[in-house]
């Protein structure tokens, strides 16, 4: 049987996500007769780290932000602590307290547009709790070759949807810096400030000697559209921070390198990102559509009541697709907008487990 570790929703990798962390299901190997017999309690803390500095309109990347060394740089930490109780060899419900640590490193231009000062905002703190039930479609007992898992959470609105921190800005007029206090970027707030219906699903199947194939998704259907915050951009429809879905998917194989040792490595296509619209209600507001690919290879190991894993998602194809606020100024004013959206190009993402 497999069971499964969701680290906390979010976006893909950078300015793309209201909060930086990718959508993970971790995989962990466990035998069906055996999870009878032991604790149902298992104890997880998951982390995920990147940096994003490549900036896209579409799928086409702005080399000279970086040239000219203008480009916004976040660096982001996950770390989620999670509780998962399972009923029965069957169903299984969970908890996951997500906290976040960001820092956002960007510029002050001239009158000319050319950077002229680099500075930070940080912001920190508890993300968005979630609750969470999953359920086998079969009796995993009975469907030892494979088997569907379904899930549906709740996540509450716990985190931090306004931090705020101090901003340097430029007088024109005097060429004097000062400082003002704002609400950071949306990237790196540590809350969405609205509920989301979480809903996954999980397939596997062992195809051969120590090799299994799965498939997996998850979406986030947020019902509210906006979260109140004001963003300071100078764009009328770019105002306030919108609420917005988010959603992730993973097609792939691992394999049993080590059975004795517990050593299984994975490797799998991964995608996740933010939606131009929304499921439920409306899209309008301020967001960063879009999505990241990516190649992801992992290793696993699993010993006794242990269990450990890294996974290294490596981006191949990145799109910031037009929100819309860009469609609404691209209607009033006849020209074709699309904003940007800076990502990573990989991110380290480990977690460990222990049941009791």
């Amino acid at each position: 049987m497999f069971a499964v570790l969701a680290v906390s929703r979010a976006g893909a990798q950078g300015c793309v996500a209201a909060r930086g962390c990718g959508l993970l299901e971790h995989l962990e190997h466990m035998d069906a007769m055996e999870l009878a017999t032991r604790s149902p309690w298992e104890l997880s803390v998951g982390h995920r780290w990147f940096t994003s500095d490549r900036h896209f309109r579409g799928i086409h990347e702005e080399p000279e932000r970086q040239e000219e060394g203008s480009e916004v740089i976040n660096r982001s930490h996950f770390l989620d602590v999670g509780i998962n109780y399972t009923v029965s060899a069957r169903y299984s419900a969970s908890v996951t307290l997500p906290f976040v640590s960001h820092r956002r490193s960007q510029t002050v231009r001239d009158e000319n547009r050319v950077p002229i000062l680099r500075y930070q905002t940080e912001s920190a703190g508890m993300g968005d709790v979630r609750i969470e039930g999953r359920g086998w479609v079969w009796n995993p007992a009975d469907a030892p070759r494979g088997n569907v898992l379904l899930g549906i959470g709740w996540e509450l609105p716990t985190g931090e949807k306004a931090a705020t921190d101090f901003f340097t800005a430029r007088d024109a007029a005097t060429g004097e810096f000062y400082q003002e206090e704002r609400t950071v970027d949306q990237s790196i707030q540590p809350g969405d400030g609205g509920h989301a219906v979480v809903f996954s699903a999980f397939a596997y199947r062992r195809l051969g000697a120590g090799l299994t194939g799965f498939v997996s998704g998850l979406y986030a259907v947020t019902p509210e559209e906006r979260s109140g915050v004001p963003t300071f951009r100078s764009s009328e429809w770019e105002a306030e921070m919108s609420i917005a879905d988010s959603y992730s998917a993973r097609i792939g194989c691992e394999y049993v390198l080590a059975a004795r040792q517990g050593l299984v490595g994975s490797l799998a296509l991964r995608v996740e990102g933010v939606p131009v619209h929304d499921v439920v209600g409306g899209s309008t507001g301020f967001r960063r559509p879009g999505y990241a690919v990516a190649i992801e290879p992992g290793l696993a190991l699993n010993h006794g009541r242990w269990n450990a894993r890294i996974y290294v998602p490596v981006a191949i194809q990145r799109n910031r697709q037009q929100s819309v606020p860009d469609k609404q100024r691209t209607a009033a004013t006849g020209v074709w907008r699309v904003g940007d959206a800076a990502f990573a190009d990989y991110s380290i993402i480990s977690s460990v487990s222990y049941r009791f």
